[in-house]
């Protein structure tokens, strides 16, 4: 559900026997133009990926630790299947309808109500588990973006748009889905969700590099530099999705032994 539209940078230019004439100088201050405004575009995306992340897991925090916000979490599952409906169809309507992710300031209202319905689903979902599992599975999910970054910032090879790829975005996308179902059936069996972690974690940590490398712009495809909602969305989505990886490999071990009523009889 990450369809975007990237540029492709041109090849073709050959400068190595180039003299240092006017037009070489003017050469030389354009792509410094263009290398200050990639590094204003990456600050902004990643300055709205903050934001995102700060306002879901100061949900999650408040949800978890507020005894009374918790207890009606718990007892009003409803909300939880409603919301994580709207979010998907959301959700689809931002990766085929181009207009809602491009035009502003309509595409960063959209993104702060798809961050809100997000952050309220991480938050109902970790309530499922210990106090101590979605602190541990958040800080992992944030050390782990910040090895794709770094990562993403040195790998020369361009793969974003590569076989492989297009099949991780298939299985990704499917594992995800059922992950969240197999959540809300967990009564039944947990074995489900453990595969669907298991899976999902290392094709989202795939996905989270091919968007860095596209915003940093260092390989054949790139974002372009004028809308920064979509890739801050697009990356701040694997966030989420990681995040929930985390927490369904430890459906075992760290959900909690008294289930709440938010479960499918």
């Amino acid at each position: 559900m990450s369809s975007c539209r990237v540029l492709e940078i041109p090849y073709n230019t050959d400068i190595s026997k180039w003299r240092y004439s006017d037009n070489f100088r003017l050469l030389t201050f354009m792509r410094r133009l263009i290398t200050y405004s990639r590094i204003i575009f990456i600050l902004n995306v990643f300055a709205i990926v903050v934001s995102q992340l700060g306002i879901a897991f100061g949900l999650t925090s408040l949800i978890t630790q507020v005894v009374d916000i918790s207890f009606w979490v718990k007892t009003n599952p409803i909300y939880l299947y409603v919301i994580s409906a709207i979010y998907f169809v959301l959700e689809i309507v931002w990766a085929f309808v181009k207009p809602v992710s491009a035009v502003f300031p309509w595409n960063l209202v959209y993104l702060m109500v798809m961050t809100l319905l997000s952050s309220y689903i991480i938050a109902a979902e970790s309530e499922e588990y210990t106090d101590d599992v979605p602190f541990i599975a958040f800080a992992f999910m944030w050390t782990m973006l910040q090895v794709i970054v770094s990562f993403a910032m040195f790998i020369m090879n361009d793969f974003t748009e590569t076989a492989l790829t297009r099949i991780v975005n298939v299985v990704y996308a499917v594992t995800i889905l059922v992950g969240q179902i197999a959540f809300f059936l967990r009564n039944q069996t947990k074995i489900p969700l453990l595969i669907a972690g298991t899976i999902g974690f290392p094709c989202t940590c795939y996905l989270l590099v091919k968007e860095v490398k596209w915003v940093f712009g260092q390989g054949k495809y790139f974002y372009p530099e004028n809308n920064v909602v979509r890739p801050a969305r697009n990356i701040y989505g694997y966030c989420w999705s990681l995040f929930l990886t985390i927490l369904w490999v430890y459906a075992y071990s760290g959900m909690r032994v008294t289930f709440s009523n938010l479960m499918i009889s």
